[in-house]
């Protein structure tokens, strides 16, 4: 990697991904609000978080800050911590597995983005030593 540090790789498709869940989550709640308010207050709050979430990773990308990988991962912790409570509470032991299996993803997203070359390059433009 020479020059100027380019998005691309597992952090471009990160952003695409963050991307179409911002479309996804925003038009739902512009247009199919009373779905969203159907599935109960406590996923509705975990719903809106995480399209907020991913509205902030890609305002924060486009603007390369500096404090994206910390906020990012923050943000989805928090997430991943409140929707496993909600399924604690709620008892239901799939939805356990399913957030454990949302914490190892969740994991690995804030170990790239701590330690990752090409966000370390991107967000603070350090480029690796020749």
């Amino acid at each position: 990697m020479t020059g100027e540090p380019r998005l691309g790789g597992a952090l471009l498709a990160m952003v695409i991904a963050a991307a179409t869940l911002a479309i996804i989550g925003l038009g739902g709640l512009a247009l199919a609000f009373d779905q969203l308010r159907a599935i109960g207050a406590r996923y509705m709050i975990a719903v809106v978080f995480v399209a907020a979430w991913s509205l902030l990773f890609l305002m924060m990308t486009l603007v390369r800050a500096r404090a994206t990988p910390l906020v990012a991962s923050a943000g989805l912790l928090l997430w991943v911590a409140y929707r496993l409570g909600v399924s604690l509470l709620a008892g239901g032991w799939p939805l356990v597995v399913d957030l454990l299996g949302e914490l190892i993803l969740a994991a690995g997203f804030c170990g790239y983005m701590a330690t990752g070359l090409r966000p370390n390059a991107y967000y603070r433009r350090r480029l690796p030593a020749p």
